[in-house]
């Protein structure tokens, strides 16, 4: 049986509190005993400014925060046919996983100048997906493109706009040969963007899981 640091079986950690000799452990210290190794069984946040991802493991469960802060997408528009835009925020050891919820909360936006002409008037949906969105598809995201968390609509009203989701997908993921990885991704509308540009992000992100293991 798996033990954490003190020698106790990881299923004895569902606690409020451990005390050790004269210690009292609250229920954020005992889950911080197993986190020790999470870079190399759960992955790690990509690089990317203004976007920040905490971990948090009990046993094979885990919990995925991102922060973002005006975390930048890249805009490429389609004419007719919208715009598209993807930011990777995760990449996955290899493993098996079961996603089990998301929920996702966007507080802030802003356009790159060139995206609405200044109208600030984008209409889009934006999600959490194990593929990166590859063509415009007016204001549309593909099955893969959302799989991990739901489209969210969201219309800008003078550059303004906020959107919430939470949903559970309940995906199971065969990532033991090819490693998952997360994506953010943003279709907008033909009618509303007008060129090549950026939109930023602003809110919080957040993945439950369960490891499977690794062949």
């Amino acid at each position: 049986m798996t033990t954490n640091p003190i020698g106790l079986p990881l299923h004895h950690l569902w606690v409020k509190t451990l005390t050790i000799g004269a210690t009292t452990l609250n229920e954020t210290d005992v889950i911080d005993l197993v986190q020790s190794g999470n870079a190399t069984l759960i992955g790690a946040a990509p690089s990317v400014t203004n976007l920040s991802c905490t971990i948090r493991r009990i046993s094979n469960e885990f919990t995925l925060t991102f922060s973002l802060t005006g975390a930048s997408i890249t805009v490429t528009d389609g004419a007719g046919s919208g715009s598209h835009g993807a930011l990777k925020i995760f990449d996955f050891a290899e493993s098996g996983l079961l996603i089990t919820g998301c929920r996702q909360n966007y507080t802030a936006f802003a356009e790159g100048a060139a995206l609405t002409g200044a109208a600030g008037d984008a209409v889009f949906k934006i999600g959490v997906g194990t593929v990166a969105i590859a063509a415009a598809a007016d204001a549309a995201l593909g099955a893969t493109n959302k799989d991990v968390g739901g489209e969210v609509s969201v219309t800008l009203s003078g550059g303004t706009g906020v959107g919430t989701a939470h949903t559970g997908s309940a995906l199971t993921l065969d990532g033991t040969s090819t490693a998952v990885d997360l994506y953010l991704n943003w279709s907008g509308s033909a009618a509303t963007i007008d060129a090549n540009s950026t939109i930023s992000v602003t809110g919080s992100i957040t993945v439950t899981g369960t490891l499977l293991g690794d062949d």
